[in-house]
């Protein structure tokens, strides 16, 4: 174990001042931040909100959010990296935490919503204060660290679910909220204190600062407008929209698991805990097998597994608690390795003058073509629970198909390579 955690102060420490402090600080985050979100829809539906409201509420955030994604890119570069996160955190993290601990309508969780949408800004900022000066080769480790202490965060939900067995969800959900609202101002302020700008975001700042903001969008757009310049960026783009489609169609999970199969809030607070295993083991296990593939190959298998938890939650007896978390745990496993691999091959596919506005660009395609999706959810959710499930292993397959058509032209593209040399 010793030895272990000394691999692992070791690997911190040949990273990045930025990387090594950010992954120091996420855990301040995480331990909130994965509790509040996987509880979010039992707590609204605690309070009273109906399926389509809760659907209605994702889609509300992800329209706003694409308001505020098509300004990230030009506010980052402006402000700066290090700054706009911090900024930004406050905004979309620290305010809504607290509207959410007093949240007793549909208004008030819209209100909320509108400010955690912000925080799409912020998702161009960190992403780049946390990756732009790490080496390409170890940009997968940094991410899969990063995802490995979130999923293992999760190991908390066990505990809050033993409150809400004893105090219900509203009132346990209210409390955690207001502790999370603190706690995540903590970090914000102390993980500003040890990071710094990075040298792209320097750069970036000294070209924008005689811009305007609609100067600095027109240049975004110029930015965008050469995507195709960048060999494998839009197949890539479409990869991971249609990866965070089905994550925004997997927010009724935990309603399906709850009122469909009738697990208790008690028993699915043991699903995180399932979770965090399974994500260690990869990442212990499964990372340094797959870092030997190429990524596109990576995301292959990934896929796989994606699928076939995706057709296996469909077969899952109801009340079946060993059943039920081998295939939720299949599914996070799925989902732990797409996000590391997705994210590391989209870095490698940006180039490093734009990275912020191509970044940001990506985004903002994949929050345009997800607005519907919370929406279309509960629609659906609220006439046929299992239909909506059926459409997500259908979006699955879509997805490895896609997967195995980057592997093909990855493949290509090596050898085209090898034979020009």
């Amino acid at each position: 174990m010793r030895v272990a955690r000394g691999l692992q102060l070791q690997a911190l420490a040949e990273l990045p001042r930025n990387a090594r402090n950010s992954i120091l600080m996420e855990p301040l985050w995480a331990v909130f931040g994965t509790v509040v979100i996987y509880y979010a829809p039992l707590y609204m539906r605690s309070v009273g909100l109906s399926s389509t409201q809760i659907g209605l509420l994702g889609s509300v955030t992800l329209a706003l959010s694409f308001l505020f994604q098509a300004v990230a890119a030009p506010i980052t570069n402006r402000v700066g990296r290090k700054r706009t996160t911090l900024i930004g955190d406050l905004i979309s993290w620290t305010i809504p935490m607290f509207v959410w601990a007093t949240a007793h309508s549909f208004a008030a969780f819209a209100l909320a919503a509108a400010l955690s949408a912000s925080g799409r800004i912020v998702a161009v900022s960190w992403s780049l204060l946390l990756i732009e000066d790490v080496e390409e080769w170890q940009r997968a480790r940094v991410f899969g660290i990063i995802n490995l202490i979130v999923t293992v965060c999760g190991l908390l939900t066990p505990l809050v679910g033993l409150v809400i067995a004893q105090h219900g969800v509203t009132d346990t959900m209210r409390g955690f909220y207001a502790l999370g609202g603190v706690g995540m101002t903590i970090m914000f302020l102390w993980r500003n204190a040890i990071t710094d700008e990075t040298k792209s975001g320097v750069a970036a700042m000294e070209q924008h600062r005689e811009l305007g903001l609609m100067d600095s969008v027109r240049h975004a757009l110029t930015m965008v407008a050469g995507m195709r310049g960048h060999p494998g960026l839009i197949s890539m783009a479409v990869f991971y929209l249609i990866t965070i489609f089905i994550e925004q169609l997997s927010l009724f999970q935990i309603l399906f698991l709850q009122e469909t199969l009738h697990f208790s809030a008690q028993t699915l607070s043991f699903v995180p805990f399932v979770g965090a295993f399974v994500t260690v083991l990869l990442y212990w296990v499964g990372l340094p097998r797959l870092s030997r593939l190429p990524v596109a190959r990576t995301l292959v298998v990934t896929r796989t597994l994606g699928l076939i938890g995706a057709v296996l939650l469909l077969l899952v007896p109801a009340g079946n608690i060993p059943v039920m978390l081998a295939v939720v745990g299949l599914l996070v496993g799925s989902t732990f390795l797409t996000q590391t691999y997705r994210d590391a091959a989209l870095f490698g596919r940006l180039p490093k003058d734009g990275t912020a506005d191509l970044y940001s660009a990506v985004q903002t395609l994949t929050l345009l073509c997800s607005i519907p999706a919370a929406g279309i959810a509960g629609a659906i959710f609220a006439v046929s629970p299992h239909s909506l499930f059926v459409l997500i292993a259908a979006l699955c397959v879509l997805l490895l198909l896609l997967a195995v058509w980057l592997a093909r032209r990855e493949t290509a593209g090596r050898r085209a390579v090898a034979s020009g040399d």
